[in-house]
């Protein structure tokens, strides 16, 4: 006798699945784990749900969902919702993968390569109800701009659920904060699911997002999902495997993004730095002999030096010590003498300087009188600042991480790396606000002092560019 399943949310974030009978195939006890108080009642995360739903029906079993019960799009916006531009080769080939993995994947392309574009097309091709999740208010309105932009959909067709703002449509921009504190509005209607800055996703927050939606579509937007704790692993489980149809230099060559010339700058410690450098790393390395320690990943940092302080105090004069050194090489007054020279150079060009460290952001602009944006920097402030920058009211500005991603800068013609950096998203990104098409060759610098821990991060980083 067939056996019948019902599939239904439970009160919590859990889907329900009830059965006349107990289940005892082994490949769904896989997925599934029976509830204790009541018979015949098992509990799954709801991204599970379609291999869950897939596994039942190859076994026979007669299934009645109440998930998901209408994720196509209304016939307004099957009719509205046209891509208004042609896609390039790489995009279409990028839509072609997803299509072909089932509608799962992620798209590894650098920043100006128009991966939403990308996300766009894909929206159009499956005909679902779509959630577009992003990491900040700013990408929040740049995507509902570019829908509004790029399709016939009008602006009050568009759903917004962040920004003090609650608005369920058919296609929702959300951000991770707001699409995880109202994760049981979003689980009930939407079947595809778009991750922008996909690399954020592994984080412990962000992954009840992707856990807790039941959508079977998934599409994870990123210029790389490397991320220090591994995380991108699981990344590629919830969302989708890695899609990697160009790198930057394909790009350039093809003209989609600008032409770019990468300058590592070698600039060595003055006298006196070097010294000081040389004993605060004596007292961190010592102390990593005398304990057997092998720093080899950040886990490793955080498990030898960081929880250790408050029963080591030999661990604390390490960990400050390390601080000590690594801020005097991020912040050397060589690299202030370089950035002037930098500015002398291009002073026709529009520039952005990264550095690691808030103190450098705010010395670089009280020496050059450059506006700054830091997290400190109030969103009116910030809004300003970048507003007449894209205008070109402003020529240079200088930032902290801030401005990694998620933000057009427009026609950038230099940038210029304080701090030699040791992650490759960080280093793609900012390769990204210099990529924007324009005439003639875009420039990033990287300044990093040689024979310090700075060089080592930068050459181990380099082993993983995908540039």
């Amino acid at each position: 006798m067939t056996q019948d399943i019902k599939v239904r949310f439970g009160l919590a974030f859990d889907l329900i699945i009830e059965s006349e009978k107990r289940i005892e195939n082994i490949d769904l006890l896989k997925h599934i784990k029976a509830n204790p108080k009541k018979e015949n009642e098992y509990r799954a995360p709801p991204h599970k749900y379609n291999m869950i739903l897939n596994l039942l029906e190859q076994k026979g079993y007669r299934v009645k969902s109440l998930v998901l019960e209408d994720s196509s799009f209304s016939e307004s916006y099957v009719t509205k919702f046209k891509v208004k531009l042609n896609l390039r080769d790489y995009q279409n080939e990028a839509v072609d993968q997803f299509m072909r993995n089932n509608g799962s994947g992620v798209v590894i392309l650098p920043t100006a390569a128009g991966k939403t574009l990308i996300g766009l097309k894909v929206i159009e091709e499956l005909g679902e109800k779509a959630v577009i999740v992003v990491p900040t208010k700013n990408l929040l309105y740049q995507w509902i701009d570019h829908i509004s932009k790029y399709t016939s959909l009008t602006r009050d067709m568009i759903g917004q659920l962040g920004d003090q703002v609650k608005e369920i449509k058919e296609i929702t921009v959300t951000t991770y904060d707001s699409a995880r504190l109202n994760i049981n509005l979003l689980r009930k209607t939407f079947n595809l699911l778009i991750f922008d800055e996909a690399h954020h996703g592994a984080a412990r927050e962000t992954l009840k997002v992707l856990e807790g939606l039941p959508a079977r579509f998934r599409l994870g937007l990123t210029a790389t999902p490397d991320r220090s704790d591994k995380g991108e692993e699981l990344l590629f489980r919830l969302i989708g495997e890695p899609i990697i149809v160009a790198k930057i230099s394909d790009l350039a060559r093809e003209g989609y993004v600008a032409n770019y010339k990468l300058k590592s700058v070698k600039i060595p410690l003055d006298e006196e730095e070097r010294i000081l450098y040389d004993e605060y790393m004596e007292i961190y390395r010592g102390y990593l002999r005398r304990r057997k320690i092998q720093i080899k990943t950040p886990q490793d940092y955080e498990r030898y030096l960081i929880f250790r302080v408050n029963q080591d105090f030999e661990a604390k004069a390490a960990l400050d010590a390390h601080r000590k050194a690594r801020t005097l090489v991020f912040s050397s007054k060589s690299k202030l003498r370089k950035i002037e020279n930098i500015l002398q150079e291009h002073q026709n060009d529009k520039i952005i300087i990264f550095s690691e460290f808030n103190d450098m952001v705010y010395q670089i602009s009280r020496n050059h009188l450059i506006p700054a944006i830091t997290h400190e920097t109030k969103s009116i402030e910030r809004e300003d600042i970048l507003g007449k920058f894209s205008k070109g009211e402003y020529s240079k500005i200088v930032t902290g991480k801030v401005l990694d991603e998620g933000w057009d800068c427009g026609s950038v013609n230099v940038g210029v790396i304080v701090s030699g950096t040791g992650q490759a998203r960080q280093f793609i990104q900012r390769l990204g606000r210099i990529l924007r098409p324009k005439e003639g060759e875009a420039i990033l610098y990287e300044l990093v002092s040689p024979e310090t821990l700075e060089a080592g991060t930068v050459k181990r980083r380099r082993k993983s560019e995908v540039i």
